[in-house]
């Protein structure tokens, strides 16, 4: 994998060697990407300074296996997890009097009860009667906002990626009677190495707008330069194909660009 990384920096055109790498290799490879993309929101999630969340902070304990707190003004206070709002409640007062903008969403706390609302609407109710305390409740709920983001983040990355690589072998379909598709894909997925980098750089950095056209023509670079390859390579097999059957107007074998079998290379 070190190697096809440098290769993707240094010579985009090496990784026409790599183009028989298994599939599950592949497939492992683009989560890699997925995840490498995704590190700006690990550092987010361990540089969010939440705020203390207990007993004392809340007004609140529990008590016969419900959340009690004292009357305060508790509609108008919150505390967060990751900037994601949670309101502790009476139960004098009601889950609908929490004013959520139309998209934001909030954790609202009220008896036994964990409320998730998004916007004015109250999603499904979570049982949190066997928690023992206000503190143990928030690490709890942190824990599984923290694994829910991580999840969604690499999904949404993977699902990224693919986009990226599958509109980058567009270009590529010019050499399908030349090399199969799969093959391209795998090359170009290897060339898209230093798009997840920069994105990464920018996701971190938050660049503006010209900046960030201005790294993706940058991580373009690998992908445009294998193209390039590939189409010197195609000019020179048709070149030789036609000098050495004048006769033929035949399509090109899959292998008349890659000077490699059909069979799939070991994985380093």
């Amino acid at each position: 994998m070190y190697n096809i990384i440098r290769e993707s920096i240094i010579n985009p055109k090496g990784l026409i060697k790599y183009h028989s790498k298994k599939g599950w290799f592949v497939s492992l490879y683009i989560l890699f990407l997925a995840v490498l993309l995704s590190v700006s929101m690990f550092v987010f999630l361990l540089a969010y300074d939440n705020p203390t969340v207990n007993n004392q902070t809340t007004a609140c304990q529990v008590v016969d296996q419900s959340f009690v707190c004292d009357e305060n003004d508790n509609l108008n206070t919150n505390f967060e997890i990751y900037g994601v709002p949670m309101y502790f409640l009476t139960e004098s007062q009601d889950v609908r009097d929490v004013s959520v903008s139309e998209l934001d969403v909030a954790i609202i706390v009220q008896g036994d009860q964990a409320y998730y609302r998004l916007g004015t609407s109250t999603m499904t109710a979570l049982d949190i009667s066997d928690y023992e305390s206000v503190s143990d409740f928030y690490s709890g709920i942190k824990s599984t906002i923290v694994l829910s983001m991580v999840i969604f983040t690499i999904i949404q990355n993977v699902m990224i990626m693919l986009f990226i690589i599958l509109v980058s072998t567009i270009p590529f379909l010019r050499f399908k009677k030349e090399i199969r598709y799969k093959k391209i894909f795998k090359m170009v997925t290897f060339a898209s190495t230093p798009i997840a980098i920069l994105l990464l750089i920018n996701n971190m950095l938050n660049f503006g707008t010209l900046v960030f056209f201005i790294l993706m023509f940058l991580g373009y670079r690998s992908i445009f330069s294998l193209q390039k390859e590939l189409y010197v390579r195609s000019m020179a097999r048709k070149q030789r194909f036609h000098q050495q059957n004048n006769d033929r107007h035949d399509s090109f074998h899959s292998d008349d660009v890659i000077d490699q079998d059909d069979s799939e290379d070991d994985d380093e």
